[in-house]
């Protein structure tokens, strides 16, 4: 990977997971929270520009992934960024990636249903290997395309059986693009990309650029960290 270009005044540093969810609960496109290891900001003058989160892959994912993994492996699990300064999600990632621990591969998703292809994730040199669906079915609650964890947040444990006697349609979602990242010395990076079980394109999807972010500015300042990235390996 390209080590991000130096800005002024631009950091990246770890945030709660309170702080995340502030973001990501009001500005990222899901409104949900996710599983959370590790939480990063892009700090722009003082100010949180921006948030990822790491968490841990699906189960099937961790079993799947790679023959014989022995390394860790996370997933980039939300990222948000209000600022609309140039190549921030970029920094943001770049920066991040560099503070994991070595070696590691990084697991992260574009979901075409929102009309995104991955870009960043292009910028940053991930390996892209094709789209998946990652569920069977989603759900037009209020005229709204609904994820089923969406409906368990709202304490629906079932949501099949609850679809079909509230009379709720079911629609087919649509593919997320799937990328890799893999974090090592050069010798490292060869033998993981080499135990990744999938196949790697060498052509990216494209699309048009597209702004989720819709949601009001956060006023949030660097404050008291209560736990750095080394202490979450």
């Amino acid at each position: 990977m390209t080590a991000p270009k130096e800005k002024d005044g631009w950091s990246v540093v770890p945030l709660s997971k309170k702080q995340c969810e502030a973001f990501v609960l009001l500005k990222h496109y899901s409104h949900r929270a996710s599983i959370f290891w590790a939480g990063l900001g892009l700090v722009i003058r003082g100010r949180v520009e921006g948030v990822c989160v790491y968490g841990q892959p699906s189960p099937p994912l961790q079993r799947h992934a790679f023959l014989g993994r022995d390394f860790k492996f996370y997933e980039l699990t939300r990222l948000v960024v209000q600022t609309k300064e140039t190549n921030a999600a970029s920094f943001l990632v770049g920066r991040s990636l560099r503070m994991l621990p070595e070696p590691c591969a990084v697991v992260s998703y574009a979901d075409t249903e929102y009309g995104h292809a991955g870009i960043v994730y292009q910028a940053t040199n991930w390996l892209y290997t094709g789209a998946v669906l990652s569920h069977d079915h989603l759900y037009l609650v209020d005229g709204k395309r609904t994820h089923p964890m969406t409906l368990r947040d709202r304490g629906i444990t079932d949501p099949k059986r609850w679809a079909a006697r509230s009379g709720i349609e079911t629609v087919s979602p649509k593919e997320k693009h799937r990328y890799f990242f893999l974090l090592g010395n050069r010798r490292d990076r060869k033998r993981m990309r080499h135990l990744l079980k999938y196949e790697v394109f060498d052509s990216y999807p494209k699309l048009p650029k597209r702004m989720y972010d819709a949601g009001p500015e956060i006023e949030m300042a660097v404050g008291p960290i209560q736990l750095g990235i080394e202490g979450m390996k």
